[in-house]
């Protein structure tokens, strides 16, 4: 296995927007193999089947049924390894703040997503994911 494969991260982008999860899994590029869903509850699927190789979880917070602060607590409990970032075109402080405190987020990006901004907090995050030896 090559260096570039072994460095690629596993990231489960979940968003109701089709086009969303088009334009964040080009604006992630090749240095990552991203996985999409389209609300939490196919997130929490594809975690039971990957959860193990997911490094990072990228959500929307508003989409239909449970919403991204669900998902991050959700995540939180159960993937404490998962690096979790929150993605809202909302700038609703007070359930932004809870998801923050109960969901342990990493970053929160606001939409719309830029490309570089996509890859700069990903590249964060793949650092962030990374055991450190104690």
């Amino acid at each position: 296995m090559s260096e570039t494969q072994q460095a690629r991260c596993t990231v489960i982008y979940a968003d109701d927007e089709e086009l969303a999860r088009k334009y964040f899994a080009r604006s992630a590029g090749s240095d990552y193999e991203v996985l999409l869903a389209s609300d939490a509850d196919e997130a929490m699927s594809i975690l039971r089947r990957e959860g193990a190789r997911v490094a990072i979880l990228v959500t929307d917070f508003r989409m239909p049924g449970r919403h991204g602060g669900d998902l991050l607590r959700q995540v939180s409990q159960e993937y404490p390894h998962i690096v979790r970032i929150l993605v809202t075109a909302y700038a609703d402080k007070d359930a932004l703040q809870d998801a923050v405190n109960s969901g342990e987020v990493f970053r929160i990006l606001e939409k719309p997503l830029s490309v570089g901004t996509v890859r700069e907090v990903l590249a964060s995050a793949a650092t962030a994911s990374i055991p450190r030896s104690k």
